[in-house]
């Protein structure tokens, strides 16, 4: 197979190894010369990867969903944001916990249907406050014009997650060639100079990747993002938030069932 230019910077790249993809197809994966990124040969296979629900192989989506809810209540709070625009937000079930803790939350999602957040599709703002993309970079199969059009929204700061590539070989389990749909994968310059082509800083706090407006100053509360993203901070956030009920449940509700059982 030749060698294609990178999806994200258009650099050349270099082989790094093959996997069978779906069960069937024997894929090839290339290495970025310029930005470092691995990406997959280009993805012809993307409308049968998608034909197939992802929660059939991705067990820790809910478990996930309680992580990221903690992580994202508590930027939105340091960061004085309230208009949240949840990208790749599957069915709705981060969104749904949001606006429970008081966020004016929206999700959107090509490829799913926000069971959890009916109604929440078409945000009530022109322009998100904090836009969150939670294991959704990955899936990216023109990763440059995706990104593009994240950071067109203007947002003030966006918080992110997708495994970081350093160099992993074939048996990486973040692969998961057994769907299909990770076909992109970033080193920590590679996003860090994507963002720098829109205005946008990038920072790695814990196990996320926020990303904020070059044009304007930080937020008061910026500085204490990366201790309240670490990974104890926020299994200790999320602990927090299911002691106490959520504002938008209904007390009297979850009362009345104590008393049942």
């Amino acid at each position: 197979m030749l060698q294609p230019n990178c999806r994200l910077c258009g650099s050349p790249s270099a082989e790094r190894f093959t996997a069978r993809v779906l069960a069937k197809y024997d894929v090839h994966y290339f290495e970025c010369q310029g930005c470092g990124s691995l990406q997959t040969e280009p993805p012809s296979w993307l409308s049968e990867a998608y034909s197939h629900h992802l929660s059939a192989l991705d067990t820790g989506a809910a478990q996930r969903n309680l992580s990221n809810a903690a992580a994202t209540l508590a930027a939105a709070r340091v960061l004085g944001a309230t208009d949240v625009l949840d990208l790749g937000g599957g069915d709705g079930l981060l969104c749904r916990l949001l606006r429970d803790y008081g966020l004016n939350a929206f999700v959107q999602d090509k490829f799913a249907t926000a069971t959890y957040s009916q109604g929440y599709t078409e945000p009530d703002f022109a322009r998100p406050a904090l836009v969150t993309a939670f294991e959704v970079f990955e899936h990216f199969a023109e990763p440059q014009q995706e990104l593009a059009a994240i950071f067109a929204l203007g947002a003030d700061s966006i918080l992110a997650s997708t495994e970081i590539y350093t160099g992993q070989d074939a048996q990486w389990w973040y692969l998961t060639p057994e769907s299909g749909q990770h076909i992109f994968f970033y080193t920590r310059r590679a996003l860090a100079a994507i963002a720098a082509t829109h205005g946008y800083r990038t920072r790695f706090p814990g196990r996320y990747i926020f990303f904020s407006r070059s044009d304007r100053r930080p937020a008061a509360g910026e500085r204490w993002l990366t201790p309240l993203l670490s990974g104890k901070s926020v299994r200790l956030l999320r602990a927090i938030l299911q002691l106490r009920p959520a504002p938008g449940v209904d007390r009297d509700f979850l009362a009345q069932r104590r008393r049942q059982h």
